[in-house]
């Protein structure tokens, strides 16, 4: 395989060039990029991330302290570096270890995320922030099936994340970037009485399934089979009926929809925990195209006009997390104006949001 020939200065989300730029790679992987330094840059290094060793680690002992930092390392589960271990750095993760990556999707997200217009995308998450801001109460709708849930995020605790735009020293982002997020409480420490307590009604699921595992390479099969279970909801819609952020029941909206409604609502009663709704996504990404196959950076998906996902579960608390895009989705003010989706309509404005590691499944 040729090596991907791309410069630094193709990833806009870290800003203005630092001196060093570092990639650390896996063991067996990172030989097929060619990243030579770009304008601004004097230098490149590139890393192995040893076996056994922690991403925070070795770039605490490694890399200059004003250096930009990409990890691409498909099959590693990378844990987040704590504040102290990063630094002033700016560090961007391909979440490659929780989904399984081919060599042929790394490379299309490191195309893609060379393409990422991140000035537009700090813009659209101004926007969001805004119109959220601005309204208490959010509606979620999918007009093509008539489901409508709100979601007053003045009740209850939530934590805005943003996962876009240009990183700041001691930031660390998802890569490619583009997802902004609520959670009910921080987006990497599972609460199991943590809720969305002010969503309420009923939301479509119909789009790509995610299904991220921890790093037991022993749940590998049962993560391909419950992917595959899910698998109808690209073509056929669910819906789920939500009281207080808790899942309550899941019903086909046609027939071929009820094994994916069989396997959810299994999955349910196993395993309660997944009944709450963790997340609320929107991916804001433009650029790329969702990968046909389970795969864990499909979550910045954004269309044109921004992707609504859902997220239930969060590993290790439990064996599995599940991600779900809903494209047909829109997300609207209380006066009924489109924050993104089908029916999106933007501002300008601002409001405080966290900018931190992603789901912890890198």
């Amino acid at each position: 395989m040729s090596p991907l020939e791309l410069t630094t200065h193709d990833f806009g989300q870290f800003g203005e060039p630092a001196e060093t730029f570092c990639l650390i790679t896996s063991e067996d992987g990172g030989e097929h990029i060619s990243l030579p330094p770009g304008d601004g840059y004097s230098r490149v290094i590139h890393l192995t991330l040893p076996r056994g060793t922690r991403l925070g680690t070795l770039i605490e002992r490694s890399v200059p302290p004003d250096a930009h930092v990409l990890a691409v390392c498909p099959g590693r589960f990378l844990d987040s570096p704590t504040p102290q271990e990063l630094g002033a750095r700016k560090l961007a993760v391909l979440p490659a270890g929780s989904t399984p990556l081919t060599d042929e999707y790394v490379r299309y997200f490191l195309r893609s995320a060379a393409k990422t217009d991140i000035a537009q995308q700090a813009a659209t998450a101004e926007e969001f922030f805004d119109l959220v801001g601005d309204s208490d109460r959010l509606t979620i709708v999918d007009d093509a099936s008539g489901t409508e849930a709100e979601f007053d995020h003045t009740v209850g605790e939530c934590v805005w994340n943003q996962q876009a735009g240009v990183l700041e020293p001691g930031d660390q982002q998802i890569f490619p970037s583009g997802k902004l997020s609520v959670t009910a409480a921080e987006i990497t420490t599972f609460e199991p009485e943590a809720r969305l307590l002010g969503l309420n009604g009923d939301l479509t699921l119909r789009g790509w399934p995610i299904v991220h595992r921890h790093a037991d390479p022993a749940d590998g099969a049962e993560q391909q089979r419950l992917f595959e279970a899910l698998s109808p909801l690209v073509s056929h819609a669910v819906t789920l009926h939500v009281t207080a952020g808790r899942i309550e029941g899941v019903t086909p909206q046609t027939s071929g929809a009820a094994p994916a409604a069989a396997e959810l609502d299994k999955l349910l009663t196993d395993d309660p925990r997944y009944r709450v709704i963790w997340e609320l996504g929107f991916g804001i990404n433009t650029t790329t195209e969702v990968i046909p196959a389970n795969c864990g950076p499909n979550e910045v998906y954004g269309a044109t006009g921004g992707v609504v996902n859902l997220g239930i579960g969060i590993t290790p608390a439990t064996r599995f997390a599940l991600a779900f895009l809903c494209p047909r989705s829109s997300l609207l003010t209380s006066d009924g104006t489109a924050v993104l989706g089908a029916r999106k309509a933007v501002r300008r404005g601002r409001m405080q949001r966290v900018s931190s590691a992603s789901c912890g499944c890198h």
